[in-house]
This record gives C-alpha cells, structure tokens and sequence, in this order.
C-alpha cells in the first residue's frame, strides 16, 4: 500500500490500518470506512442550532485522498452513512461522484433506515473470509472476520504531566475488528483495554499499537 498523506500500519497479512481512519486489503482491494455521519451539520442546522457548515468538506477530502493511494476495487461505506435524512441528497450525489470509479458498497446503519428505499444500502457484504456489517445488531457467525462500525472506539495516551490526547481506535478481538468512526464531529467512546484486545490508535501522520494488558 502506498500513501503520500498518512500513516499506516499492518494489522494482519496483507491488511493495513490507515491513520485517515481506514482500512484497506491489498489483495481483495476493498477499501473500508465507518460512521461518516454524512451531513450531520445540516441536521444540526435543521434542528435550529448555529453550527458551522464544515463536516462533509474534510469527509469529502479524506475519501478522496484514500481512493488515490489505494486504488480500491470496493469502497465499503460501512454504516451510519448519514446521521438522518437532512443528509441523506448530499450523500446520493457524493455516491454517484465516487460509482463512476470504482464500486461503492453501502452498507444500512441504525441512523439509515430512511435511506433502504432510497439508496441499495445493504444490511451485510461479503468478501472471502470477511463479513462487514455495522454492528448494531447481531450476525450469524461463520468462519470469517466481521469487520464492524458502530461503536466509535477511542483511547487516551497521557504524558505522564498531566496532559492527556484521545485518539480515534481500531480494535481487534478474536474475530472482530472494529474500525474507527470517520466522521470528525464523533468524539469517540474510550474502549476498554483487557488482554484479548488489540487497539491500534489513529493520527495523520502514525499508528500507536497499545499492546494488551
């Protein structure tokens, strides 16, 4: 995998953890993001509050910056693709930018009932040895890794002074990986840390692996 904008590290054989909060198989090809939230300004702004129309520009500018280095044969969008419908025209036409290169996989989330009639959002997808769904609902196990969003998992380094920095996460345990959320206004909900979990914390420019405790 090669990137000229972020930090990546191998998380499994052929498997790679990018600091813009993606993951990316080489061989298959498939690019994997969670919990855009897509629009989730415009529904703050719906509901009456001042809020600045500033969210789906870096989402936009990230996703663009991932498709270039990767090269993605599938970019799996993998739940929570919206944050509710006031997002759900600007995300349509975001899709439509994106389908005319490669394949987009959109997968349903707990904020996406709305879009099932509108958009092909799929409740799962399949690739060889993976199962990617959201997560905010269970799904019959086979011998695969599901891959999953939901849950926005972050941790917190401190320096020891007093200063403490939380960090978007990705976390692997047995056969579950659960990627970070995409989305910049997620803050994120520090995951607990325990020897069967492996946590790799996410910047632009590195991947901390937190051994387990």
């Amino acid at each position: 995998m090669m990137s000229r904008n972020g930090a990546q590290a191998e998380v499994a054989d052929g498997i790679f953890l990018d600091g813009r909060l993606a993951l990316f198989h080489r061989q298959q090809r498939w690019l994997a993001v969670a919990d855009l939230h897509f629009g989730f300004e415009l529904s703050q702004r719906a509901a009456g509050n001042l809020f600045p129309l500033w969210g789906m520009q870096p989402i936009q500018a990230r996703l663009e910056e991932l498709v270039v280095d990767c090269q993605p044969a599938q970019l799996i969008l993998l739940g929570d693709l919206v944050h509710d419908r006031t997002g759900a025209e600007a995300l349509a036409e975001l899709v439509r930018q994106l389908e005319l290169r490669f394949e987009v996989i959109l997968i349903c989330g707990n904020h996406d009932r709305h879009l099932v009639k509108r958009m092909k959002a799929l409740p799962l997808w399949r690739s060889d040895g993976f199962c990617f769904h959201h997560g905010h609902c269970q799904v019959e196990s086979r011998d695969e890794i599901q891959v999953i969003g939901h849950h926005h998992p972050a941790q917190v380094v401190r320096d020891g002074a007093g200063l403490h920095l939380k960090l978007p996460a990705f976390i692997q345990q047995d056969h579950c990986w659960i990627l970070p959320a995409f989305s910049p206004w997620a803050a994120g909900t520090v995951w607990p840390l325990d020897e069967q979990t492996r946590v790799w914390l996410c910047s632009p420019t590195r991947i901390i692996s937190m051994a387990p405790v």
